[in-house]
């Protein structure tokens, strides 16, 4: 008999979103890595720990491959400014009455309770942006800290920009380039990522910094690319071209950009995009929230771009974000075809896990123990041929029963065993109340 560290099974097993499919099937892990899969009881191998879960979906960890986890603390925020556009969300509302009122202890208050939130509904790697341009420096390691803690992946970077000068900007470049340099020589939960906000807050020159910095350090940019109308016309009236192409003569784009949003992108610019291998990261319900408009994910998806999902810190259910994306283009498109749900499916695992360097969101020998056991709450019968459309079209956060992180059990039984949820609740609460300070009577 080989022993490992934990073997998951009894449920049926989601390898990928091209299979292969187990029913029942088993999942084994040692030191953090998948050591085998297959189907019904794992022969020739014991564990020190299992976990049998006989009426369960087995899938790999749900990825959140662009987040901003700060966000909830403007959750209901009563701010009575009149928002139309995107633009004036930004101006009028999330600068000056979020961003800007950021320090590291609410920073790290929100934190704890959004990794609770996530890990509790599947997701188990985020690719998450702070945004606070007056809690620098040291911002983004109370946020890794807080990560370790909790036993979730992270891909953390700080939107810098020149927004606030471009002093504050430098300091936003730094506070990544040092980070990187800590962080991405370890082996550990957490890594960084360098990371601009837009063409409309980032000078040329101060791009093209960036991209230095990224090219000697190897870590990718995260960027936030035309979520509303107000970049693209922004672009056009000051370089008389579109955001693709001032990227472009930049040379800015790469197979290690991971652009985020991208509303507004045109097929000229997807053209120009796919071309150098660059990644995007769909998030329907948060262009929804901010009335941005649909992303053209179908264009993007026929031209071999990789594209992720993401929360953006809203909704933070990746089974909602799936099932939403599912719905959403077919509606756009009038055609029942489009996005089916294994592309989906890829999307919130392996395409958000490959586009972070990180080998997980497959159950796969050799791939990395991030698993998620969902129990069978379903009114109709889950076979290897739907089990994708059930999950992706009916399935819910709340169903998790169990999470793995680099073989690590982080939720048991519905409950998150590495964090104190009630407290982290309340601190958040807490955290809101100060932020909100004053707010209402703006």
């Amino acid at each position: 008999m080989t022993e490992t560290d934990l073997i998951v099974l009894g449920g049926l097993v989601v390898g990928s979103a091209e299979g292969p499919f187990y029913a029942p099937g088993y999942v084994a892990v040692t030191d953090g890595e998948i050591v085998a899969v297959g189907s019904g009881k794992p022969n020739g191998l014991t564990a020190q720990k299992k976990v049998v879960k006989k009426n369960s979906v087995i899938i790999p960890g749900l990825v959140s491959a662009h987040d901003h986890m700060y966000g909830v603390l403007a959750h209901g925020i009563p701010v009575k400014t009149n928002v139309a556009s995107f633009w004036d969300f930004l101006n009028l509302f999330w600068w000056p009455y979020v961003e800007d009122r950021l320090d590291k202890k609410l920073i790290e208050a929100a934190v704890s309770y959004a990794v609770v939130e996530r890990l509790k509904t599947g997701t188990t790697l985020i690719a998450d942006i702070l945004e606070a341009p007056k809690a620098i420096p040291g911002a983004l390691d109370v946020e890794a800290q807080v990560l370790k803690s909790a036993g979730i992946r992270g891909v953390l970077s700080f939107e810098a920009t020149e927004r606030l000068g471009p002093d504050n900007g430098l300091l936003g470049l730094k506070e990544n380039n040092d980070f990187i340099k800590k962080m991405n020589k370890r082996n550990g939960l957490v890594k960084g990522m360098h990371c601009i906000h837009t063409t409309f807050t980032c000078s040329p020159e101060f791009i093209k910094k960036c991209r230095e910095q990224a090219k000697e350090s190897g870590a990718g940019i995260h960027i936030h690319f035309e979520e509303g109308l107000y970049e693209t016309e922004h672009a056009l009236r000051k370089y008389g071209k579109l955001p693709a192409f001032v990227y472009e003569e930049l040379g800015f784009w790469g197979s290690d950009v991971l652009a985020s949003q991208c509303v507004k992108t045109t097929v000229e610019e997807l053209d120009v995009m796919a071309g150098h291998g660059v990644k995007i990261s769909h998030q329907p319900l948060s262009n929804g929230e901010v009335g941005g408009g649909i992303a053209p994910v179908p264009e993007m998806l026929h031209r071999n771009i990789t594209v992720c999902l993401g929360t953006d810190g809203f909704i933070v259910d990746m089974f909602e974000v799936m099932r939403n994306t599912w719905l959403l283009h077919k509606a756009a498109k009038e055609n029942a075809s489009v996005m089916p749900a294994a592309t989906v499916f890829k999307m919130a695992t392996e395409n958000g896990a490959s586009t972070l360097g990180v080998k997980s969101g497959r159950l796969e020998k050799g791939y990395k123990a991030d698993i998620v056991v969902v129990k069978n709450m379903f009114p109709t019968p889950i076979t290897t041929d739907n089990v994708l459309t059930q999950l992706v079209v009916y399935g819910s956060g709340r169903w998790v029963d169990t999470v793995v992180v680099d073989g690590r059990i982080v939720v048991e039984n519905g409950k998150i065993l590495t964090f104190d949820e009630r407290r982290a609740k309340q601190d958040c609460l807490k955290a809101a109340e100060k932020l909100w300070e004053g707010v209402a009577d703006v």
